[in-house]
């Protein structure tokens, strides 16, 4: 098992209102499995992939990636599993514009250190993409569904056991969201890639082997 998410609860307070967003959610994930979670603006969706990605906390519950649980590990310990194993895909790709596509694309190999290892996985990546020839160009240089493409390579160039993409066709139009979506599946496919994918798109949420609705704070699977 890739991931495994028990009894997770979150609220958040405004003022002195406590709103529930997430209500002892449970979410098994296997390797090579995609999951899709659906679910309005405000549902959920971005707070429950933060805490599966180690990015925010639970109030309550267990999160347990390649068998260890998070809360065990001490913050250096929790980044080192955090780029080992796992890899961000967001709406906006947060692409960092002083550094050319492959530099952005080596970023998480430079910080784990194995930089020279990654290089020749970078090349076969933008071929994989067809992307060899934007590789020495700056974000703002690329179209919108370049530099996305680019972000899918930067969260896979550490080769992590989990994906985690938010709303990642949000910003496209129709022609770029399907070839990403495609992008997805033969990744999927291809390297045995274990993703979730939260949607607001029915379309999108197509794409998983697993379907979820993300409603009053639990999973409903369809």
């Amino acid at each position: 098992m890739i991931l495994d998410a028990k009894n997770i609860s979150k609220s958040f307070r405004n003022g002195s209102r406590e709103l529930p967003v997430l209500k002892n959610l449970d979410l098994e994930i296997d390797k090579g499995e995609i999951v899709t979670i659906m679910g309005p603006s405000g549902s959920g969706k971005s707070t429950l992939l933060n805490i599966l990605g180690t990015l925010d906390t639970a109030d309550s519950g267990t999160i347990i990636v390649r068998g260890q649980n998070v809360d065990s590990l001490d913050d250096e310990s929790l980044s080192k599993l955090r780029n080992n194993h796992i890899g961000f895909v967001f709406q906006f790709h947060h692409l960092l514009p002083e550094f050319t596509a492959i530099e952005n694309v080596l970023i998480p190999a430079r910080i784990l250190g194995n930089l020279s290892s990654a290089e020749k996985h970078a090349h076969e990546l933008f071929e994989y993409v067809e992307l060899t020839d934007r590789m020495n160009h700056y974000p703002s240089q690329l179209s919108g569904g370049e530099r996305l493409r680019v972000a899918v390579l930067r969260a896979l160039i550490n080769r992590p056991s989990l994906i985690l993409a938010d709303e990642p066709t949000g910003n496209l139009d129709k022609r770029n969201a399907e070839k990403l979506l495609v992008l997805f599946n033969n990744i999927c496919h291809d390297f045995q890639q274990t993703m979730v994918l939260t949607t607001h798109d029915e379309h999108v949420a197509t794409l998983g082997n697993m379907q979820f609705v993300l409603e009053s704070g639990k999973l409903i699977l369809q």
